[in-house]
């Protein structure tokens, strides 16, 4: 009796020398240099919901971006990873001897897809607006009396109040609209200098963004250096601020900015697609939607990738774009209903909700919080439903082509490459773990690991949880 009543009181669940070792690697793990003066919140579960290791899974913590996980399988329960989102092009005014007498609207839908890079068989921009011009040209208009508009108004199309301004004008912080293209953003081009310390020369964008200027105080670092160059911006405004350095060494170096604007984006590079195939419009394009009641004629759609192809991007690469854009999905145009939708989902899955806060989709906000628990209990709720496989062929395994950053490496190497599936982050002080686990003796194991204001390399973070996990794997 004694033997049952302290198995039951140990952290793990496997009872006697395994149950013990791995208590005594967590509590090794918690005391050691950089972490014993931080916050961390730790739940490990079997898929009947068994405790098999914790430390404070109820500590209220900033996730950084594995709240992506809670969005993503959230779209995924509502919507059905086949979901598909529609852009339609429309006019007003009537068409006469070739002439438009309107405007002609790009409306979007939230479609993360329109013109990406990044989500597999997108058609690129070029083709999109190929293929709109030519339904232009079958409607028999040669010429627009009027402009091209952008049409965001499907969605609350800005950024949360909360995102840093170092942020707002790169790429990883780009605005959330409803007629996104080209991901949300744009490649600054900048020739290096000869010497570190020099000014970097700012050469070009591409894709081109009319009117957009720079004020420039961007230097030239050492080579191998990476990218350190960061763009201030205000949503909106065509001027920004370029800071930091690029490195020596190459012809060209590139960083990524978010569009300032992106449905007057749209507006201006399809109007000029458009000139350039022979159709002109008379007055400059503009971002707005058509005047209430006005009747519209449609010329053509665009249907997106599915729901799952936006999800794989969203959790492999962890981009933040996605996730917003899926949080106003699941509202209906509005973050703070789509917010309330993911609360939703995860009471009905059996998480703790009740101190919940999300003041995002992606995690970039130091406003979230959230319990480690959470995550686990909604991990093995989502392991149960028709959509798992989609879900879980999102998340990244070691060594992952698709996936970018430090969590590609961890578990390289070792046992868990072809056992470990998982969705990282991370802020300035912050590392994050959730995911699958496939143990050494079949079992399928549900994890989260929150560590808030620790004070060694991120690395190190990265190997204390890799060496948990092969605890994890090996004794359970």
């Amino acid at each position: 009796m004694k033997s049952i009543i302290l198995c039951a009181f140990l952290l793990a669940a496997p009872c006697g020398l395994n149950a013990a070792h791995l208590d005594g690697t967590i509590k090794k793990l918690a005391s050691a240099p950089g972490v014993a003066n931080a916050s961390w919140g730790l739940s490990v579960k079997d898929l009947s919901g068994r405790k098999v290791a914790q430390r404070n899974p109820a500590l209220n913590l900033t996730p950084a971006s594995i709240i992506k996980v809670l969005v993503t399988a959230a779209a995924l329960d509502k919507f059905g990873p086949e979901k598909t989102f529609v852009t339609g092009l429309y006019h007003d005014g009537s068409v006469s001897n070739g002439f438009l007498n309107g405007n002609l609207y790009i409306r979007g839908g939230g479609d993360p897809s329109l013109g990406s890079q990044l989500i597999k068989d997108a058609p690129p921009l070029e083709e999109v607006y190929k293929g709109w011009a030519a339904a232009l040209k079958a409607a028999g208009i040669k010429v627009i009396n009027g402009a091209v508009a952008g049409d965001e108004s499907a969605f609350e199309s800005l950024q949360p109040g909360s995102w840093a301004w170092e942020d707002i004008g790169n790429y990883y912080a780009a605005r959330p609209s409803a007629l996104t293209v080209n991901d949300g953003l744009y490649k600054l081009y900048f020739k290096p200098a000869e010497k570190a310390g020099e000014e970097a020369a700012v050469l070009r964008t591409e894709p081109y963004v009319e009117g957009l200027k720079f004020e420039s105080y961007m230097r030239t670092g050492p080579k191998g250096s990476g990218d350190n160059g960061y763009i201030y911006a205000f949503p909106g405004q065509a001027s920004a601020v370029l800071r930091g350095t690029i490195p020596q060494g190459q012809p060209e170096f590139a960083i990524k900015g978010a569009l300032p604007d992106p449905a007057l984006f749209a507006a201006q590079s399809f109007g000029a697609y458009l000139a350039r195939a022979g159709v002109n419009a008379n007055k400059k394009p503009f971002k707005g939607a058509p005047p209430a009641g006005a009747a519209l004629t449609p010329v053509a759609e665009t249907v997106s990738r599915p729901l799952k192809d936006a999800v794989r991007v969203t959790n492999k690469r962890s981009f933040n774009l996605y996730a917003e854009l899926l949080l106003r999905h699941l509202g209906a145009g509005s973050p703070a209903a789509g917010a309330n939708a993911v609360r939703d989902f995860l009471a009905a899955s059996g998480a703790d909700v009740s101190e919940l806060r999300m003041a995002d989709a992606c995690g970039l906000s130091w406003r979230n919080m959230t319990k480690a628990e959470t995550f686990t209990d909604m991990l093995r709720y989502v392991h149960g439903r028709s959509y798992f496989p989609e879900f879980y062929e999102s998340l990244v395994f070691p060594g992952d082509p698709e996936a970018t950053g430090h969590v590609r490496g961890l578990g390289k190497g070792t046992p868990l490459e072809a056992n470990l599936r998982l969705k990282s982050g991370s802020l300035n002080g912050v590392r994050s773990y959730t995911g699958y686990l496939k143990t050494k003796k079949g079992k399928t194991l549900v994890f989260t690991s929150i560590l808030n204001n620790y004070s060694m390399p991120g690395s190190a973070a990265d190997k204390m949880h890799e060496e948990l996990l092969l605890e994890l794997y090996n004794s359970y």
